[in-house]
């Protein structure tokens, strides 16, 4: 007798088991079965670069930006010619139509915020589907390229280097223009007047050991000053 009840206890247990997990995978199933829709995005920022920097350009202030997007569900993308959506930038609305997936716009962001870029699909399947992108905003930069190992400048030697200007809103490196000085002296000659982005620096034998030589560099969009950059470099003569 006991033992017929342990067994009637056992089965008893087991059904519970069994039904629990019917449960739980009839309401978890359509979680882990339904895909959910996903936004691919892309965008892209139109400024200067250097032809050889494989890197993401990202806007400046009045930089001209493209963003576009695909939805995707079920591994396939969707048909949004019936379905209104709408742009919002940093939480206005920018502009809104069936099926709009690329828009592009003027960056009004100054440096050092985000760009909020959010997408709204109205009425999808019976809700708003909704995606929030961040561009941050950044200012024009130069860096002096410099070939050479170390700080060190040789007494009576000549050295090249080269001014590389990144995100300014410019179409091709004639519409920068290149101020360099040495210690704070302007830099006039003929190899700047032709290739204003590369200083050509003459240690002169006369020139003390242990002497800190300053240069600096300073970009600027000769259609807009303000949009400018500045770098330093020292070198010590030895």
């Amino acid at each position: 007798m006991n033992f017929l009840s342990k067994f009637n206890r056992i089965d008893v247990l087991a059904a519970i088991f069994l039904l629990l997990f019917a449960v739980c995978y009839l309401l978890f199933m359509p979680f882990t079965h339904a895909a959910s829709p996903q936004f691919l995005i892309s965008w892209k920022a139109y400024n200067y670069t250097p032809s050889w920097y494989q890197g993401k350009n990202f806007p400046i202030y009045s930089t001209p930006v493209e963003i576009s997007f695909e939805l995707l569900e079920n591994d396939k993308i969707v048909n949004l010619s019936k379905h209104e959506v709408r742009w919002y930038i940093n939480n206005s609305l920018f502009t809104k139509g069936k099926g709009l997936r690329t828009i592009s716009f003027i960056s009004k962001n100054k440096a050092g915020t985000n760009m909020v870029i959010r997408i709204a699909i109205v009425a999808y399947k019976g809700e708003e589907l909704n995606k929030l992108i961040y561009i941050p905003a950044k200012s024009p930069e130069v860096v002096i390229n410099s070939p050479y190992l170390t700080n060190i400048a040789k007494i009576g030697e000549t050295y090249r280097f080269k001014a590389l200007p990144f995100l300014f809103n410019a179409n091709r490196l004639n519409n920068l223009s290149f101020d360099w000085t040495v210690n704070n002296q302007a830099v006039f000659s003929e190899e700047v007047d032709e290739n204003p982005d590369i200083l050509i620096l003459n240690v002169s034998t006369s020139t003390p050991a242990g002497m800190q030589i300053n240069l600096s560099a300073v970009v600027s969009n000769i259609l807009n000053t303000v949009e400018s950059a500045t770098e330093n470099f020292k070198l010590i003569a030895k």
